[in-house]
């Protein structure tokens, strides 16, 4: 193609899990996809098909048989394994057909899928000879890591069920013996992972055939109606359990036990689908609403409890919240261990929790010294993942003291410790600023401690492209910050690619590959 011809028009299909926080990190993706001139078409559950229209993609919709799939509370081992055979005779049997049938005539050059729907992305790309393009909303799996069998029992009974399953429809569809174990693998030769390398389990272990492209939810426009944090020197507690958490009002409950309303403001976010007045009457240092962006309240929160989802944590890190996470299954308690690991979280078991034992996991996580240092180096790691560009500046504390993260006091930062064991690599393992920031400082009374000052993000909106209201994961657009980057970054890792290929053997950390 002669230097300065436009690359021609692509065709990119998405086929997804029924769930918010596996479609928000593509949101961004897909508004610079459409922004670059290329088509784009989600075969998504009928729930979430406002929220892609909403970019401008087209939506293929079906109901989900998803049912408590990482819904319930708690689940046991059985629960997991029925839950997890139903979602993937669901993918099989409605996802995969659906999928089909829309593309007969309009065949995608790239189908990009996630974890839950391996079986019918890899296959779907096979027969539609297109690009395959795993895309990962949480932790990578590789030979090292594998998310699989941290999740799931391989001695299960169902187990043995859902192979079954597997190899009926692969071999329905041309895929022999010899061929399965590519096809069932837990990575692809081409993986996109929503988080930064700094924060991947063992993230030092993956090769080029993973890009790490961070996180690429959307500050609140400057011109939006925006929480305001209370004007008395309280600190600011964010509470969530996520989107889709479901009735928990015992649990919002005690967390407003657990924080002292004379030091404290606590804000709960419930999920979309639940009613605060079902909390019944709360104390005056509460406020709950049924959801609120996070980004309007992280730049001032002195801590995140939650429910350590990837969107949510990456949301937390990207501001320099530190995080108190309260796992409830599922690779969701590998992620608040990674919190530990990295220095910039404590894990609580959510089973047992009391206020009082919350209250110390928030105040021992306040107390340590090595937080801050910890919080900066992760900062800077969520901000400059996928590629350059300046990310947006750090909150400026209230009364013009130092950015979050900046040394106290002035003039250089000192030395920083090195990055912690078992806390993934990547250029923000070094040191970084060893003295609590200004607007944190450990022992200082409550009643004086400045808190940040949200600044108007630096986000230049598209017309047509505005972020999907409510949310609190959406891709930034052509930021000037290195969201925009990593935007533009995921566009390149699946614009540049044209073999197709099934899932294929492991490859060296020098090979080319993107």
């Amino acid at each position: 193609m002669p230097s300065g011809t436009p690359a021609p028009a692509l065709h990119y299909a998405l086929l997804l899990f029924a769930d918010f926080g596996h479609i928000a990190p593509t949101l961004g993706v897909t508004r610079e996809l459409l922004r670059r001139g290329h088509r784009v078409t989600y075969v998504v559950d009928e729930r979430f098909a406002a929220v892609v229209e909403e970019t401008g993609a087209r939506a293929v919709t079906y109901t989900s048989a998803r049912g408590d799939f990482y819904r319930s509370a708690d689940p046991t081992a059985d629960q997991l394994a029925e839950d997890g055979y139903r979602l993937l005779v669901d993918t099989v049997h409605t996802v995969f057909p659906t999928a089909m049938e829309a593309f007969a005539a309009d065949r995608p050059d790239v189908v990009l899928y996630d974890f839950e729907t391996v079986a019918a992305g890899r296959v779907a790309a096979r027969l539609l000879d297109a690009v395959p393009v795993q895309v990962c909303p949480s932790h990578a799996a590789n030979e090292s890591f594998s998310m699989r069998a941290q999740m799931w029992d391989a001695d299960h009974p169902v187990m043995a069920e859902g192979a079954k399953v597997m190899i009926g429809f692969m071999g329905e569809h041309g895929i022999g013996l010899d061929e399965m174990a590519r096809y069932g693998a837990e990575w692809d030769l081409r993986n996109l992972v929503f988080l930064p390398r700094a924060f991947q389990i063992e993230g030092d272990t993956f090769d080029d055939r993973f890009a790490f492209v961070g996180p690429t939810f959307s500050e609140p426009p400057a011109d939006s109606a925006r929480w305001t944090p209370p004007g008395d020197g309280r600190r600011v507690a964010l509470v969530s359990l996520g989107t889709e958490a479901g009735d928990r009002a015992g649990f919002f409950r005690q967390c407003a036990q657990a924080f002292d309303p004379a030091g404290w403001h606590v804000v709960m976010t419930l999920g979309r689908d639940s009613d605060p007045a079902h909390l019944g009457p709360l104390p005056e240092h509460v406020e709950a609403h049924s959801w609120l962006p996070h980004p309007q309240v992280l730049p001032y929160a002195d801590v995140f409890v939650c429910h350590a989802g990837m969107g949510s944590l990456m949301e937390a890190l990207h501001y320099g919240t530190p995080v108190v996470a309260l796992p409830r299954a599922h690779e969701l308690a590998l992620s608040a261990q990674q919190l530990e690991r990295c220095g910039v979280g404590r894990a609580q078991p959510r089973t047992g929790l009391t206020a009082p034992a919350l209250a110390e996991a928030v105040a021992g996580l306040l107390a340590d010294p090595g937080t801050p240092a910890a919080l900066a180096r992760m900062r800077e790691a969520v901000r400059t993942a996928g590629g350059g560009g300046a990310a947006p500046p750090p909150p400026r504390p209230r009364g013009g003291g130092a950015p979050r993260g900046a040394a106290a006091g002035g003039g250089p930062a000192g030395p920083g410790r090195g990055r912690r064991p078992g806390c993934g690599g990547g250029p923000a393992g070094g040191g970084g600023p060893s003295a609590p920031p200004t607007c944190w400082r450990p022992g200082r009374p409550a009643a004086t401690r400045s808190r940040p000052r949200a600044d108007p993000p630096r986000t230049r909106v598209v017309p047509g492209t505005s972020s999907v209201p409510g949310t609190t994961t959406c891709a930034r657009i052509l930021s000037v910050s290195a969201a925009a980057s990593r935007t533009r970054s995921l566009w390149r890792c699946c614009g540049r690619s044209s073999r197709r290929s099934a899932p294929g053997t492991p490859r060296s950390r020098t090979s080319a590959r993107w």
